[in-house]
């Protein structure tokens, strides 16, 4: 991580008609979301930052408790091992939650955001797991480019802590459940070691 070029470098370009689909959804619903938001890395400060942050990792959380379900339930459909795959999709669930909880000591979500949350979760939700059910490949590719984006908006983020827009990010102490949860070390991690 660290600059566009680099990340760019690492696109998975897509391969037939679902990669394509995939790609071109992710990138309506980020410009959907930039939109509504008014996102403008110029221009953002640390308070709207977290605010997108927070956003989109209550979305990220979605996809692999929704695999990790879908998989565990056609497991004892089927009778079948899923050969840990459950597991990881769980893992990766928690994992994304496990940073919403990181930013949320920064930043305590009122009314509105939590409504926000509320309804894009339910929606998304209930597409995605739609969406898993009638091919799963689909759908992990799609979780795939929402990766890439994430990828994207944090490096970003980074960016805005080198260039000194974000100056309060560059020498804030990590919090402390990032120092545990990275195993970070408690006298030097910066929140720009967190993002």
């Amino acid at each position: 991580l660290g600059d566009i070029e680099t990340i760019t470098k690492y696109h998975h370009n897509p391969e037939g008609f679902g990669d394509k689909l995939a790609l071109s959804m992710i990138t309506a619903v980020r410009k959907c979301f930039d939109l509504a938001s008014g996102y403008n890395p110029e221009k953002m400060n640390e308070r709207n930052w977290l605010n997108r942050i927070v956003f989109l990792e209550t979305v990220a959380g979605v996809p692999g408790m929704i695999g990790g379900m879908s998989r565990h339930l056609k497991s004892l459909r089927t009778l079948e091992h899923d050969h840990g795959w459950i597991h990881h999709l769980l893992q990766e669930a928690e994992n994304e939650r496990m940073h919403l909880f990181i930013f949320l000591q920064l930043r305590n979500p009122g009314a509105f955001m939590r409504i926000s949350i509320a309804l894009s979760q339910f929606g998304f939700f209930n597409l995605y797991f739609f969406m898993y059910m009638i091919n799963a490949r689909f759908a992990h590719r799609f979780v795939g480019y929402l990766e890439e984006e994430a990828v994207h908006t944090y490096t970003l983020c980074l960016q805005n802590i080198d260039n000194e827009r974000l100056l309060s990010w560059k020498h804030m102490k990590a919090p402390v459940e990032a120092v545990e949860y990275y195993g970070l070390d408690p006298e030097s991690a910066t929140m720009r070691d967190v993002v």
